[in-house]
């Protein structure tokens, strides 16, 4: 943890100021430590140079260990490829002079692959994360100029209200107990004028109803047991898909084909199996739930879900 980040901090119970307490630390990090809340005294720590605001990854730890296991997938810089910064600017419709100086909020970093990007723009980057993947996160990006990592409930924001000039959201909601009501937690956040965008898994037909119905199964198969299962099942299942007859059956049970290579299909296939939470939604939805908002230029990108919105002035 910066020293520097500890002016947007507050106490999500009772919104009150923090009081640090370093135990150790280096020339650029707090590696341990404390944050004490003065009017209610609750008592978060700071372990392996992140301050957390929750006592556990809840409901998310597929992606405690999903994120972990695969640390730099997805990682432009760490991977070699390109797929995250185009995917953070089609997603979002950000343009970079617009994040450009400000102070943006990643809800759902996982790994950092989109906290990257928004600081390559020139932003100063908070990115929290309920699950454990914030160990990724840090060890990706902690330790650049200007990107902060924070363990915290979207439910729970550590952040006093009108704090960042932009929050962003890609992929994350919708494995949330509500999308709407983690949506309705980050707009007070926003300073009059900022901008809010959030992509969020579209219904899609036949797809999403069978991957819906493996689901019912995947759910409730221990973590590490339905990973190894995504090795032997995704090569298996991408055969069948290009044989007569079989394809049928490959169709039924919806593995990841992004044409990234296996690796990347395993991760995602376990992403779409795993989770607790997974909703899907539409555009006339979303765009229902920046209107209640009373957001402004609101604008649904080409990509489904994606919406885009302003806080008035």
């Amino acid at each position: 943890m910066k020293d520097s980040l500890l002016k947007y901090l507050v106490c999500p119970a009772c919104r009150g100021a923090l009081d640090l307490k370093v135990e150790q630390r280096d020339e650029q990090e707090i590696e341990r430590g404390t944050l004490r809340c003065r009017p209610c005294a609750a008592v978060y720590p700071i372990l392996r140079s992140v301050p957390r605001f929750v006592p556990t990854d809840a409901y998310v730890t597929n992606f405690s260990y999903q994120w972990n296991v695969h640390r730099t997938t997805q990682v432009d810089s760490l991977a070699g490829h390109g797929e995250s910064r185009q995917a953070f600017f089609v997603k979002t419709g950000f343009e970079e002079a617009e994040l450009k100086g400000g102070l943006v909020l990643d809800v759902g970093c996982g790994t950092g692959r989109f906290t990257e990007i928004a600081a390559e723009c020139g932003a100063e980057v908070i990115g929290i994360d309920l699950s454990y993947a914030v160990d990724a996160a840090y060890a990706n990006m902690g330790r650049r100029p200007g990107i902060h990592i924070v363990q915290a409930d979207v439910f729970k924001l550590p952040f006093r209200p009108t704090t960042f000039d932009a929050i962003y959201s890609i992929g994350v909601l919708h494995h949330t107990p509500s999308t709407e009501a983690a949506f309705r937690c980050l707009t007070p956040r926003l300073k009059p004028g900022g901008q809010i965008a959030i992509w969020v898994y579209a219904w899609g037909g036949e797809y999403t109803a069978n991957l819906d119905r493996v689901r019912k199964l995947t759910v409730h198969i221990p973590q590490l047991l339905l990973y190894g299962l995504c090795w032997v099942l995704v090569p298996v299942l991408h055969g069948m898909a290009r044989l007569p007859f079989l394809w049928r059956i490959a169709r039924r049970i919806p593995t990841s084909v992004q044409g990234r290579g296996l690796v990347w299909d395993v991760l995602d296939t376990f992403d779409a199996w795993a989770p607790r939470y997974q909703w899907k939604h539409t555009e006339a939805e979303v765009r229902g739930w920046f209107e209640q908002e009373k957001l402004s230029d609101i604008v649904a990108l080409p990509f489904p879900v994606s919406v885009r919105g302003r806080k008035p002035g």
